[in-house]
């Protein structure tokens, strides 16, 4: 149920430790320890597989001595969007100091399967290790890896689930064959998405962990997916919808207290377009070099050799019609003048990737996984799509809301700094739809607020 509050930011916060499956208590039974939080941060994002947490106690009463470094911390948060809960598990207690009888240290921890990964080792072909899976596509074996766990070096010799979470995963149209070389499981998903392919030989699969589950989608599908959320749609957790929700920037006004959780209360712009940087990156052009590790003479380095390929060339105007846009913006490589645009579209940066050899494939055998040699296509369009989606950047800052999702969308309302007239317009170029890079709840012992790094890859063409 979601908790009443007299100002947007206020929210009922909770911590408890559980240590094998039992809550730790002092001598009176009691175990709420959220009087001795001073602050504690909760980060999600697109680039982590898995949830961390910052807590940082205030501790006179002697807490530190009971903890072994293994213990579960359980937050709770009340909010008028909902509430949510997360168990963590500490990896780290660090940054002690002490000041008269009190001490002060920051609780370091993460998704418990974050943790045992570390101890999951992967090793032998994949279709042995992956036989009961079903398939070899991206999806039966990112289930299998994350549903049956271990294979060898868990704990339990294997048997158990990686995690007991929903997982939500986007299938490949392309098989996967390999040999894993004493991966870790998070190892060998990264593995698979850099290698899946999906719709125009799209690909640039992430995988994350947020409050809904773990995830495993291509940049395009989570740009679609933001595109197709609703404001009226109310979250659903089983199905892995997200309500879309709506924050303006605009001052407060006397007779609308009611939206006062949905007024941004700064923005940062972390990085306008950064020109020198973006070329040495390989933003906007990229020069990939296939290297065959059988026989070099067949990689694609140079037409010199009567059997090498050429290098593969791209450029993000070559690609953007094959990506997804938020909203089906333009690329905004294009407004650039036409000397900036003859520079930011010149190839500086050279990425080197192995080419597969098919020298032990069976003889008449088809493969499906003879796509793995568009590997320089690929890498070329992953690099390209990654770097897209960072075209717009803002960090925003609104009332704390653990409704909003790293990988599910939000629309940000910012007024023009130039009135029209005497009104006040919206910004057309800021103003929109954005994909959620990162959330971190910032809890400060008394209220919350939740920040945010959103991504656009576009500029609108008519913004609404």
């Amino acid at each position: 149920m979601a908790s009443l509050r007299q100002s947007a930011s206020d929210v009922s916060f909770s911590l408890k430790i559980r240590r094998d499956g039992q809550y730790l208590q002092n001598s009176d039974g009691a175990n709420s320890l959220e009087d001795f939080v001073m602050a504690c941060n909760i980060i999600e994002g697109i680039d982590s597989a898995g949830i961390s947490a910052e807590i940082v106690l205030q501790d006179s009463a002697g807490l530190i001595n009971s903890f072994t470094g293994s213990e579960e911390w359980i937050i709770r948060i009340d909010t008028s969007t909902g509430t949510k809960a997360w168990s963590l598990v500490t990896y780290s207690i660090d940054s002690r100091a002490r000041s008269g009888n009190a001490e002060a240290y920051m609780v370091k921890a993460v998704s418990y399967e974050f943790l045992l990964n570390e101890c999951t080792n992967i090793f032998g072909a994949s279709e042995v290790i992956f036989k009961d899976s079903g398939s070899n596509t991206a999806k039966d074996l990112v289930t299998y890896l994350l549903g049956k766990g271990g294979m060898q070096g868990q704990p339990d010799g294997g048997s158990a689930k990686l995690t007991k979470k929903k997982i939500y995963i986007e299938d490949s149209n392309n098989d996967h064959k390999f040999i894993a070389c004493n991966w870790r499981a998070f190892d060998t998903i990264y593995w698979i998405g850099q290698r899946s392919v999906r719709g125009d030989n799209q690909n640039g699969y992430l995988f994350w962990e947020n409050t809904f589950g773990f995830h495993f989608k291509s940049i395009d599908k989570i740009i679609e997916d933001v595109n197709n959320q609703d404001y009226d749609t109310e979250t659903d957790t089983t199905q892995g919808v997200a309500r879309l929700y709506r924050y303006s920037y605009e001052p407060k006004q006397s007779d609308d207290i009611g939206n006062d959780h949905l007024r941004i209360k700064t923005i940062v712009f972390p990085e306008e377009t950064n020109y020198l940087r973006g070329m040495r990156n390989g933003a906007w052009a990229v020069n990939v070099v296939a290297l065959d590790p059988i026989s070099i003479p067949n990689s694609e380095v140079s037409p010199e050799h009567n059997t090498a390929g050429p290098t593969y060339v791209t450029t993000i105007s070559d690609e953007w019609s094959k990506m997804s846009h938020v909203r089906g913006g333009s690329n905004p490589v294009e407004s650039y003048g036409s000397a900036t645009k003859g520079m930011v579209l010149h190839p500086r940066r050279i990425k080197y990737v192995l080419k597969p050899n098919r020298i032990f494939d069976q003889m008449g055998k088809r493969e499906d996984t003879k796509v793995y040699n568009n590997t320089a296509p690929m890498t070329a369009y992953q690099h390209l799509r990654v770097q897209s989606l960072k075209n717009l950047q803002l960090l925003v800052t609104v009332p704390g809301n653990v409704d909003l999702y790293a990988g599910y969308g939000v629309d940000i309302n910012i007024p023009a700094t130039k009135l029209k007239g005497d009104k006040m317009v919206r910004d057309k170029k800021y103003s929109g739809r954005y994909v959620i890079a990162g959330v971190r709840h910032k809890y400060d012992g008394k209220s919350m607020d939740t920040e945010m790094l959103v991504y656009r890859d576009s500029i609108p063409q008519n913004p609404t």
